[in-house]
């Protein structure tokens, strides 16, 4: 869906002569990419609507998003697939918000674990976006400058609003747990690619 409107907005823009053939890859990526952001952020903001946590859905957004950036790890094979997969992550932060499932020292123990599996693991590059030594030196810096940010908003959040102190030990936690899947998936490649 989102490739073939990417495909037809790219098209147009060529046949206008706004671009010229030579860039129709960039911009027909970035029209795609562009338009998956804008359906999960706004799929996402809803979710937050339906359960009550409008503030929580955006926090939670605004921290995620520049370490998944940075950090990787596993990708949907398709757009649709991201899209659907997204939206039941932030159903499932929802619900473990909503429903108050997580205790504050069950927090503490995801954010420890996230912390270590992203120090350790990040960036996880995908088949799709391969990166070179420089570039996973570059991410990698990143990453952690996301994480140091991230914790001193968490420790300075949770003297300030005690209800948004589990937004990043959750958000941090399935980053480690994307960037598992994504190493995991990357091993099992280069092993198939050996064989």
């Amino acid at each position: 869906m989102f490739a073939k409107l990417a495909e037809y907005l790219t098209q147009q823009l060529e046949n206008e002569n706004v671009i010229s053939s030579d860039k129709r890859d960039l911009y027909r990526y970035g029209f795609q990419y562009g338009m998956i952001l804008t359906l999960n952020f706004i799929t996402s903001i809803l979710i937050g609507v339906v359960f009550g946590k409008v503030l929580e859905s955006i926090i939670l957004l605004a921290t995620y998003i520049p370490l998944r950036s940075y950090a990787g790890g596993h990708h949907s094979s398709s757009s649709e697939k991201c899209y659907i997969v997204s939206s039941l992550i932030m159903i499932i932060w929802m619900c473990l918000l909503k429903f108050q499932i997580l205790s504050t020292s069950c927090c503490v123990i995801m954010l420890i674990s996230g912390l270590i599996v992203c120090i350790i693991l990040a960036p996880v590059e995908d088949k799709n976006k391969p990166l070179d030594n420089d570039e996973i030196q570059i991410y990698r810096k990143k990453s952690y400058i996301v994480l140091v940010i991230e914790i001193c908003l968490w420790i300075l959040l949770s003297f300030i609003q005690h209800s948004v102190l589990k937004l990043i030990p959750l958000m941090v936690f399935t980053e480690a747990i994307t960037l598992i899947i994504g190493k995991i998936k990357n091993i099992k490649m280069s092993r198939s690619i050996k064989m």
